[in-house]
């Protein structure tokens, strides 16, 4: 018999080595596990993120679709309905007795001409029934009457989607006359229109302290650039029409570039000009814009408002001066105009109205600026102050050389669309009558009628 050998036990040193083995062994395998575990884990999120944005980016589209529905109820339906509405009051009530059936009289005799509604303003409200939860639709239509429960399409799931809405020919449009063949008074319309906004004593010191560059600019000095820079010619703009080169340094920089020589693609453009600043945009800029499409170019009274966390005063103040500026490089016809203490608690009352109920007319206006207390009710503490203040009487006739009222036609559109923690920005101008060049659908009819994009972006 056959006996078994046993088996020599291993030394310490060769156990040592099968434990380094098997460590390494470990550590590689939980190595490669880890790494396939986080590659798994990034790929996961990049694809959740990828349909995230791309969601967010089709309700940000939606809030524009919508918006541009609005606009087109707008013009369609309401602004219609509103001055019919109008004339048959108007017709029933009859004029005023012992006063003029214009400015304040008219507005004393028919309660709706100063009324304007726009559903536009409440573009938020209205898009929570397609962007909000299963109970916020219901809510909403709650206070309307409506039962929501069995419509549908109403709500969201999962993300949101809202827009906001302004008319953006309520204001100075600094590229009006530019461009390859600019219109000289076009251009001294916007160098009076602009002259009238910086005239408030309240913005000197924009304009006496150094900017970035070290250099000093003057009121007129801006202006001036604002208008060259979109001109295609290189002769310095005038008001008082004397003959000079253009000669802004824009090669001489850090970081050199030329002058637009054309006319603004945006309103950013604006901060590559000489003498425009980060405070001359923020006191300024909202009061400004690129978009608007009056050929003379005047300002839509009609489209101003305080909504949407703005301020139309200084722009009201600086309408009211232009008005009684005819040659800008000359004192007004009423010195008075110039005292900030006067014209702008008017402005801002102004202002309140046409954010309350908007203007129907430039009689209004000039009947505001000649008894503003008509604007407060008598148990306001302005309405005192008002009666005995000093009208600041603005004529129609000079109101209308820089002004006008009437129903928006250009609009900004700024859309958002959220999913999970992505968030899209679309800002999109669209002009309601502007000719279509560019098709770009199968269906340009369509298209135009749903209002002609001037600008996009994405953000």
């Amino acid at each position: 018999m056959k006996l078994l050998r046993r088996k020599k036990p291993l030394s310490r040193g060769e156990r040592g080595v099968a434990m380094l083995v098997v460590l390494t062994w470990l550590a590689l395998m939980i190595s490669l596990v880890s790494e396939f575990t986080y590659g798994t884990t990034v790929d996961a999120a990049q694809a959740a993120n990828a349909r995230d944005e791309l969601r967010a980016h089709y309700l940000a589209r939606s809030a524009v679709n919508l918006s541009r529905l609005l606009i087109k109820i707008q013009q369609k339906f309401v602004d219609p309905s509103m001055n019919q509405a109008k004339q048959l009051l108007s017709q029933f009530m009859g004029p005023p007795s012992g006063s003029s059936a214009s400015g304040a009289g008219a507005a004393a005799a028919n309660p709706l001409a100063g009324i304007s509604l726009r559903v536009t303003d409440y573009a938020g409200p209205l898009m929570g029934f397609f962007s909000g939860t299963k109970e916020e639709v219901a809510g909403l239509g709650g206070l309307f009457g409506i039962n929501t429960e069995n419509i549908k399409g109403l709500g969201l799931k999962a993300g949101d989607f809202d827009a906001e809405i302004t008319a953006e020919d309520g204001k100075i449009d600094v590229a009006c006359g530019s461009g390859v063949t600019p219109d000289r008074n076009r251009q001294l319309m916007v160098y009076r229109l602009l002259m009238g906004l910086m005239s408030s004593r309240r913005f000197d010191r924009l304009f006496s302290e150094a900017d970035a560059t070290g250099n000093f600019t003057t009121r007129p000095d801006v202006a001036r650039a604002i208008i060259d820079w979109a001109d295609a010619d290189d002769q310095m703009f005038s008001p008082e029409g004397a003959s000079a080169a253009e000669d802004y340094k824009y090669d001489a920089r850090a970081d050199r570039y030329r002058a637009h020589d054309n006319s603004f693609d945006s309103i950013e453009e604006l901060k590559m000009v000489r003498g425009v600043s980060d405070g001359f945009m923020e006191a300024f800029g909202p009061h400004l814009t690129v978009y608007a499409s009056d050929q003379n170019c005047l300002v839509n009274l009609g489209a101003i408002s305080n909504k949407n966390g703005g301020d139309c005063t200084p722009l009201l103040m600086g309408i009211i001066r232009a008005a009684v500026t005819d040659d800008p490089t000359k004192p007004p016809k009423d010195p008075s105009v110039l005292d900030d203490s006067r014209l702008y608690p008017i402005a801002s009352v102004a202002c309140d109205r046409a954010s309350a109920a908007g203007f129907d007319s430039l009689q209004t206006i000039t009947g505001l600026m000649t008894n503003p207390q008509t604007a407060v009710l008598p148990d306001d503490p302005r309405y005192k102050i008002f009666q005995s203040m000093p009208p600041i009487r603005v004529s129609d006739g000079d109101l209308a050389k820089v002004a006008k009222v009437e129903a928006p036609r250009v609009y900004r559109i700024v859309a958002t669309g959220s999913y999970g923690r992505v968030k899209k920005k679309i800002t999109a101008i669209l002009d309601t009558k502007r000719v279509l060049a560019n098709p770009q659908t199968l269906n340009p009819a369509a298209e135009k009628a749903a209002g002609v994009l001037q600008y996009w972006r994405e953000e």
